[in-house]
């Protein structure tokens, strides 16, 4: 014989399912700072709360500041000026979601690409010095360039009307001739002349002008007799004066 049917009630209890979150990629450029959020997690069995930081993006990929409701900013900063133009690195870091019930997520990761951006080439000032009558034959200081090489340099402004004459090298040889422009100078007085240049690095970036500032200085120039003819006759006492001189740059 067989029993009537019975019913065996089977109670499932919940338990808390952890939040879900997901892996993310972001771009930006190695001077741009970048904004972002990380995609929203999913609770299948609750709410988000939270989220938080697993680890940082590490020393020398520039900063992440990260916000409890999933908002970040990261700033590049200087960390990535080695990068050529269109070369590029990846940074990464990783968060976790909470859920209403303290249920926290496995973490996901969020991958930034930063590609590089031509960094123009660093000039630097010099000074020289140079006497009145003396030709300076110079070389402008090397220029740097954090992402590439030195193409080659400009001359930017010149010295200027009485000044002496400039020939400026594309390779930042230079050469200066004071010629007569100073010979008014007494000896140890000295008068500063200027130019300006420009490196250009290999991907045509070109640097902000830099000074190059030569002080010339005086020597004692002699002074300039002028010859002079005259008559009398053969009887006579010649009374005269000969010519004055000149100096340039003192007196008699």
């Amino acid at each position: 014989g067989v029993s009537e049917p019975k019913t065996v009630t089977i109670t499932v209890t919940g338990t808390n399912d952890a939040p879900v979150v997901v892996a993310d990629t972001q771009t930006t450029g190695e001077n741009s700072a970048l904004s972002g959020q990380v995609p929203a997690a999913t609770d299948v069995d609750g709410t988000i709360a939270g989220y938080d930081l697993a680890t940082d993006v590490g020393t020398g990929n520039g900063s992440l500041s990260f916000n409890s409701d999933g908002s970040y900013n990261f700033t590049p900063g200087t960390d990535f000026d080695t990068l050529a133009a269109g070369e590029s690195r990846d940074v990464t870091f990783s968060y976790t979601a909470t859920d209403n019930d303290g249920g926290v997520s496995a973490p996901k990761t969020v991958t930034i690409t930063v590609t590089g951006t031509n960094d123009a080439p660093v000039a630097v000032a010099d000074t020289r010095t140079t006497g009145e009558n003396s030709v300076l034959s110079g070389q402008v200081p090397a220029a740097t360039d954090v992402d590439g090489t030195i193409a080659g340099y400009d001359l930017a402004t010149d010295i200027g009307t009485g000044n002496g004459s400039l020939t400026f090298n594309a390779d930042g040889s230079y050469t200066l001739t004071p010629g007569i422009d100073f010979d008014s100078l007494a000896a140890g007085e000295s008068r500063d002349v200027t130019f300006s240049y420009t490196a250009t690095d290999n991907d045509g970036g070109v640097s902000e002008p830099k000074t190059v500032t030569i002080t010339v200085t005086g020597t004692n120039d002699v002074p300039v007799a002028q010859a002079a003819t005259t008559t009398t006759e053969e009887n006579a006492v010649l009374s005269g004066q000969v010519l004055a001189a000149s100096d340039v740059d003192g007196t008699l």
